[in-house]
């Protein structure tokens, strides 16, 4: 249903709501989604370079990230961020260990790259997390208890 359909409504906006969040599995991506979709659009401002357009686009990118960010990860500890680094390093060695024996038989190997290749894609995925997390934290784009804020340079 469009913005359209849900404005005419023979309820208004509150019915338009209430069919929106009753239509979705997800009633607050609903209500997020009607309420950007009622957002009065921003005017439009002075020209602007393609340089001062990106840094823009970067600004409000990292302005909303946090946002989501910091109302997902609440009360982060030093220990739930260290077992990640733990399962991290778990992962790698399982990995580089699965090359390791890499059978020579033709028969068998098929199947044994296909399982290093799902051990190679764990390790990957958990180390780009870990590392984007490690940016965070040196960003203070998200809040590590018993850990200072770093000084912005």
């Amino acid at each position: 249903m469009t913005f359209t359909e849900l404005s005419s409504l023979p309820q208004g906006a509150a019915g338009a709501l209430q069919w929106f969040q009753r239509s979705s599995g997800k009633p607050r991506q609903a209500l997020r989604l009607l309420e950007e979709s009622l957002a009065v659009p921003e005017p439009e401002r002075p020209s602007l370079s393609a340089g001062q357009f990106v840094d823009q686009i970067d600004d409000t990118l990292r302005e909303l990230s946090r946002g989501e960010i910091m109302s997902v990860l609440v009360h982060l500890k030093q220990s739930e961020i260290r077992a990640l680094v733990r399962h991290t390093a778990h992962a790698k060695g399982r990995y580089l260990a699965a090359l390791m024996e890499l059978p020579r038989k033709q028969a068998s190997r098929k199947a044994a790259i296909e399982e290093i290749a799902l051990l190679r894609q764990e390790f990957e995925e958990l180390e780009t997390g870990l590392t984007t997390l490690r940016q965070l934290i040196l960003d203070n784009d998200i809040e590590v208890t018993g850990v200072e804020e770093s000084a912005r340079s």
